[in-house]
């Protein structure tokens, strides 16, 4: 039998007070990531996170897929070889995650004693931690994953995440279904890979879900499974102009109505998923005599909790660009993208508006590349320091970064192109490292292009908040300001994820549910970094980079159009 976790239920024993948020008043947003689970406390008094927690685990790339019980730290992974495209979690890994930060979270920050006050000085909040009360809790989930559970909720397999692409036969079936392209990793065409390759599995699915829908059903212990728009529109099944479950799609994917029938409610952005069963606050010492509900709220794919956590609110302008492996630009956006192309997801955001979103491959990891075997450095602000001395555009040298193909634009044949060398060039790191800085940034603003003409007047970017590791490079800012032509500000609280899943708790508690989400967050302290970056105006530095923008748009679509 599968190992799972049944919903937990028990009869209220108290009548539950009902109040207003008050001063002591705190929200946990919890982040269920790939590679682990990251929590805040959030205490909207103060507007500030008051506790962290985290907890890490792998991924399964193995053979054992019939097991949900295994991961790869198991002694026994070994005896099973590797497969190609497969990324799995058991979702009870998830679970236990989340049950230890949130114990974290009580033990270190509200349950603190008088010993404990004397060896943890540095916390300036444990001296009032008697007065705080947890009263909601958010979840931010990672996208896409195929949670399958049977007729008595237990799971069936281990998810397959977001970066599982062993559906590609199935996700070229579904995009002529579909009518538009849907990547591997949506969440449709692995239905599809279950139905072909595992049918005993697909003959005992009755409900089909996302990670966050998960977890927010086990903390409930409701019998009903539900969702978001903004996750369920990574589905690949999802029409974000209705807002609804796309159910002849469904059908026609698996050709029978079980795909259709297993999928979970949309809630609406302000909707509860249910409120923390007396099991679970028993397990994690929060309300352990059930005196008031703790309400979870509905939840959301980690970039619409990002955007929340980040502030990208609609009518703003604001975009999130993160640097990390990979590159990731989203808006809120309103009106919704419906690009059939598949480079811009045609995704709802976790406030009733939408969140086009584009994720470029080739980032900081070319960066690196370049670095280490190119400049023979180890130091980025060493190659940035040579590469400040060249000029905007490289003296004509253009860097295609496309090392290991590409997803945007979808060339995953390409390669690395350096154009316009001469003599001499080969021995200036600096130059290199800099052609390769452009050559990543204009990739991005083809994307952003595309985002706005694709959202037929719903995206108007009036700046960029840039997160992640690559944002730490002073030259790479200045260079994206230019590029962009907009002004650049950097948000201080690394878990944007967690801190919007709490934020959407706290507006539901708030007066019974009945807040604005986006003016809660408004009246949040989303802090900045005190530098903000503006785009040159020199203009002869302008022309300088429109030229390298268009030599590098010409290469591309040249040599891999």
């Amino acid at each position: 039998k599968s190992h799972s976790h049944p919903p937990m239920t028990s009869p209220d024993t108290h009548p539950k007070q009902q109040q207003q948020q008050g001063e002591g008043d705190c929200f946990i947003g919890i982040d269920v990531g790939t590679q682990g689970t990251k929590a805040v406390l959030y205490h909207p008094h103060t507007k500030t996170v008051i506790g962290r927690a985290s907890k890490s685990y792998p991924i399964i790339h193995h053979t054992a897929s019939n097991n949900t019980n295994t991961n790869d730290d198991d002694d026994d992974a070994n005896d099973h070889p590797k497969v190609s495209g497969r990324a799995e979690q058991d979702p009870a890994v998830w679970i236990e995650a989340v049950e230890f930060v949130l114990n974290e979270l009580v033990t270190n920050y509200l349950k603190v004693t008088n010993n404990d006050n004397d060896n943890n000085n540095n916390n300036d909040n444990n001296n009032d931690n008697d007065k705080l009360r947890v009263k909601g809790i958010g979840v931010s989930g990672q996208q896409h994953g195929m949670v399958v559970l049977d007729e008595h909720y237990d799971v069936i397999r281990p998810a397959k995440l977001w970066c599982d692409v062993e559906a590609v036969e199935e996700a070229q079936e579904f995009s002529s279904l579909a009518r538009k392209v849907i990547p591997p990793g949506f969440t449709a065409p692995k239905v599809m890979w279950l139905l072909k390759h595992e049918p005993e599995h697909y003959r005992r699915m009755r409900y089909c879900c996302l990670p966050h829908d998960y977890v927010n059903f086990v903390l409930t212990g409701k019998k009903e499974l539900t969702t978001d728009a903004g996750d369920a529109s990574g589905t690949g099944i999802f029409d974000p102009c209705t807002r609804e479950f796309d159910l002849q799609l469904a059908r026609a994917a698996t050709k029978d109505e079980k795909y259709a029938s297993a999928l979970p409610r949309v809630l609406r952005p302000m909707e509860i998923a249910g409120t923390l069963t007396k099991e679970w606050k028993l397990k994690v010492n929060l309300d352990p005599e059930n005196l008031f509900d703790i309400k979870v709220s509905a939840g959301s794919g980690d970039n619409m909790c990002s955007a929340m956590g980040s502030g990208c609110l609609p009518h703003e302008g604001k975009v999130v660009l993160s640097l990390g492996t990979s590159g990731t630009l989203f808006a809120s956006s309103s009106k919704p993208v419906m690009d059939t192309s598949g480079v811009v997801a045609p995704f709802c955001d976790a406030t009733g508006a939408y969140l086009p979103l584009i994720c470029v491959m080739s980032c900081t990891g070319v960066l690196q590349e370049v670095l280490e075997n190119w400049c023979d450095m180890t130091d980025h602000d060493e190659a940035a320091a040579l590469a400040q001395a060249v000029k905007p555009g490289c003296n004509g040298v253009n860097f295609v970064p496309f090392l290991n193909g590409e997803r945007t634009p979808n060339l995953p044949h390409a390669s690395g192109v350096l154009a316009g060398i001469q003599t001499g060039i080969m021995k200036q790191p600096g130059l290199i490292y800099r052609s390769a800085l452009e050559g990543i940034t204009f990739n991005l603003k083809q994307g952003l292009d595309q985002m706005i003409q694709q959202s037929n007047g719903g995206l108007e970017p009036s700046s960029l908040l840039v997160v992640g590791g690559g944002s730490k490079n002073k030259l790479w800012r200045q260079i994206i300001a230019n590029v962009f032509q907009l002004k650049l500000q950097f948000p201080m609280e690394p878990e944007s994820a967690a801190l919007g899943a709490a934020f959407q708790a706290g507006a539901v508690a708030e007066i019974g549910g009945k807040a604005d989400l986006c003016d809660y967050i408004r009246r949040q302290d989303l802090r900045m970094e005190d530098m903000e970056v503006y785009p040159t105006e020199d203009e002869e530095e302008k022309k300088l980079y429109r030229e390298a923008f268009d030599r590098h748009a010409e290469l591309v679509d040249r040599l891999f159009r």
